[in-house]
């Protein structure tokens, strides 16, 4: 089960990283224009960025990771893991030109079976199976609720950009933490205050910039849900040891 949980990451790196990579290569071939505007300046600039620094902390950094690809019994930095993780999903935040969402979520699926494996593990080892698995569903849901950055042309549009891009790694970091409690063996409540604040405050906030522009159906939905989850699964774990 320890070695599937690598392989599930290893093919959330492939991926992911192979669609970026795709979109950056063919922006640079088309002639679109690198540094065309300065939404795409960030965003392209980003995407490289959290590439390279992906590949550095796979090469440099998560050699226990490498070795439990064949060795079950081997140890696994999850703490480096799950940051090199959190690297390469803020290029995914991102709306560069030429992106295939499809092969996107393809990877972020493959995330999620991994922390589902995870949980299972876990499970084994005795505590509260309900408290347990909700916070993984929240926790799938949460990160549904992070936005991912489309050049927007309202008038505000530069302070827009700029919010939604420190909300989008504000809550990359607070996945990232929570991805880290579950591959710890830590995640039997994950509904905490922090996380859910940064979240809902600055997902409304981008929803209304652009209620009158475009409806963000998918951040509303999601961040509506990760809310009544929030609230249920407090009330029921107030009542569940």
């Amino acid at each position: 089960m320890k070695t599937a949980v690598s392989w599930t990451f290893l093919a959330y790196f492939l991926v992911l990283f192979a669609e970026r990579a795709q979109s950056i290569i063919r922006i640079f071939t088309s002639g679109k224009g690198f540094f065309s505007s300065g939404f795409s300046s960030y965003v392209n600039s980003l995407t490289v960025v959290s590439g390279v620094a992906t590949i550095i902390l796979l090469i440099g950094f998560n050699g226990g990771f490498w070795r439990s690809l064949f060795n079950g019994r081997a140890e696994v930095n999850v703490t480096m893991l799950c940051i090199t993780a959190g690297v390469l999903l803020l290029s995914g935040m991102v709306h560069t030109d030429f992106t295939i969402p499809g092969i996107q979520f393809a990877a972020y699926g493959s995330l999620i079976i991994g922390l589902i494996l995870r949980t299972i593990l876990s499970a084994q080892e005795g505590g509260s199976l309900f408290k347990l698995w909700y916070s993984l569903v929240f926790l799938v849901v949460y990160s549904m609720a992070i936005p991912v950055m489309y050049e927007t042309q309202i008038r505000q549009a530069a302070i827009f950009h700029m919010f939604e891009a420190v909300t989008a790694i504000v809550l990359v970091a607070m996945f990232t933490y929570m991805m880290h409690r579950v591959m710890k063996g830590e995640a039997v409540d994950l509904l905490m205050w922090i996380p859910f604040i940064v979240m809902i405050i600055p997902d409304a906030v981008i929803v209304s910039m652009r209620w009158k522009e475009t409806i963000n159906t998918f951040i509303l939905m999601f961040s509506s849900l990760s809310t009544a989850l929030f609230i249920i699964g407090r009330i029921l774990f107030a009542f569940i040891k």
